[in-house]
Parts: C-alpha cells; sequence; structure tokens
C-alpha cells in the first residue's frame, strides 16, 4: 500500500532530549499515519483472543484513519501545494508533478480508496472477523517500516547499522514485503468465498457486503498483480483437486461451467489506465 512521503534520514548527530526530539516527530502528519497503524495492529491483535465487537470497531476506525491522511495527502494537500506554487511563480517539491484530473475512473483505479470505502463498510456492517486480515498485514509492515526508518532512528539514535535487533527487523520487512502482499491477495478471495456462504444462509446484510466485496474485488484483479496472482494459484490448486478420478463427472462439469463463466468476466474492463485517460480529456 502507499505510504506518506518519506522523512530523511537520521541525522548523525541528534539534537535536544529524547522527549523533544519525540515531541517533535508527532508534529509531522506521518506520525498520525503510523499512529493510525498502529491502533489496527494492537486492536487486531486483542480481538483474536477476546472478539470483542468495540475492539473491532475501533481497529476499523485506526483503518479510516490511517487510510483517510493518505486520501488527504494525494487529493487535497499535494494538489494545493502544487497550485499554490504555480500560483506563486515558485518551485516545490511537487514541481513538474502531473496530477491526475479527478474523475470516477481515477478513483476507482487508487487502492488506497477503494481500501478506504471497505473499511467504512466493514465499520457499519455486522462483524466479520476474518476483514480484519488484510489491513493487519498492512500495518504490520507499516509499522514495523516505520520504527526501523523514522522512529527509532531519530527519536534514540538507534538504527540497522548500529542494533541487530533493528537489522533483523529490516530484513524481515525486506524479506516478506512482497509476499504479504500475496497473502492479501489470497485472503481477499478466502473473504469472498466465505461472504458467499454467509450470503446463501441469509446473514443480515449479508448480500448487501457480498455485492459490494465482489466489486471491490473485481476493481483489484484489473489493477493489481497480486490479486491476479492469487486468483492464478487458486485456480491451478483447484484444477488439481477437480481433476482427480473420484471427483463425480456433474461436479466436474459444473466447476469447469463456473470456471469458464469467471474468465469470460475477468475480461469486461470497469476501470481503464489513467494515461489513456489523461489522452482523451
Amino acid at each position: 500500500m502507499t505510504e506518506t512521503k518519506k522523512e530523511s534520514s537520521a541525522p548523525k548527530e541528534l539534537k535536544g532530549t529524547i522527549k523533544d526530539r519525540f515531541i517533535s516527530l508527532t508534529e509531522n502528519l506521518q506520525f498520525a499515519w503510523f499512529a493510525g497503524h498502529a491502533v489496527v495492529l494492537l486492536c487486531s491483535f486483542f480481538y483474536l483472543f477476546s472478539f470483542n465487537r468495540i475492539i473491532y470497531r475501533i481497529a476499523y476506525l485506526g483503518v479510516l484513519h490511517s487510510f483517510g491522511i493518505i486520501v488527504y495527502q494525494q487529493y487535497y494537500q499535494n494538489v494545493k501545494t502544487a497550485a499554490t506554487s504555480n500560483n506563486n511563480g515558485g518551485a516545490s517539491s511537487n514541481a513538474g508533478t502531473s496530477f491526475p484530473k479527478l474523475s470516477l475512473n481515477v478513483l476507482i483505479n487508487d487502492e488506497n480508496i477503494l481500501y478506504f470505502v471497505l473499511a467504512a463498510m466493514w465499520l457499519i456492517t455486522p462483524v466479520f472477523s476474518l476483514s480484519l486480515v488484510p489491513y493487519s498485514l498492512f500495518s504490520l509492515f507499516h509499522v514495523l517500516k516505520y520504527l526501523q526508518n523514522i522512529l527509532l532512528p531519530i527519536v534514540f539514535g538507534i538504527s540497522k547499522e548500529n542494533n541487530s535487533k533493528v537489522a533483523t527487523v529490516a530484513k524481515f520487512t525486506h524479506t516478506y514485503n512482497e509476499k504479504c502482499m500475496y497473502w492479501v491477495g489470497t485472503s481477499e478471495i478466502i473473504i469472498v468465498v466465505l461472504l458467499l456462504v454467509r450470503a446463501l444462509l441469509w446473514y443480515p446484510s449479508s448480500w448487501i457486503v457480498l455485492l459490494t466485496f465482489i466489486l471491490f474485488l473485481k476493481l483489484r484483479y484489473e489493477n493489481s498483480k497480486y490479486t491476479k496472482s492469487a486468483f492464478s494459484q487458486c485456480r491451478v490448486r483447484l484444477d488439481g483437486i477437480i481433476s482427480h478420478p473420484s471427483i463425480p463427472p456433474p461436479v466436474k462439469s459444473a466447476y469447469n461451467t463456473a470456471k469458464a463463466k469467471l474468465i469470460e468476466l475477468s475480461r469486461y474492463q470497469l476501470t481503464k489506465p489513467i494515461e489513456a485517460e489523461k489522452k482523451t480529456t
């Protein structure tokens, strides 16, 4: 997922006390983003052992907080800064940056907006515990990266160069960050299957949630290589299971028909590339 703007690396000489450096860090919008992810991570952990609905809701407030900051930066702060710079005739870090014209296509192409809207749905609909898994994975890596790159070096002067534990964390995030995105894609496929079961059993609001999540998953499939890869791996595994001689022919026929329909559906595009939209506007 998109992160907030990177801070500069830790200064060679730390100035002020630990308290002063920490307070200075908290005044940055990136710290608020980090705090949101920390809330998600902690609430997800405690919810795992309590299944407390209040903790579940607080976790999603943390999701909306952290993703909301990203959306704010993308569609308000950056554009406003660029506009101010242009009006003043000055240069800025956004000079020369092309911001796409705001449209429905731009919005549904943006993964941060999709996950923000999805989180809002989870917040106001009946509890579905597995829905926290993708957000928890995002938060885990965002929190670890912020600690190793920003908070520990700037406030405490600790970095992977002088601390073996931080080096271990850095190695972990580097090794598993890419894999995490595939895990998220796989978890979302499991989620849609369970939502289908809930809908067939007529759980409250189950059909609305299912249709909303299917739309979300279709948009992610069109724009995420990780989601596409998760679907491909799932299809290969199911093909292997269905091809077993013990599977009755009617089941195989039903599976192949459903697979063909899904493949055909995947060819219909709800979005178009942002660059293509620029050429037509």
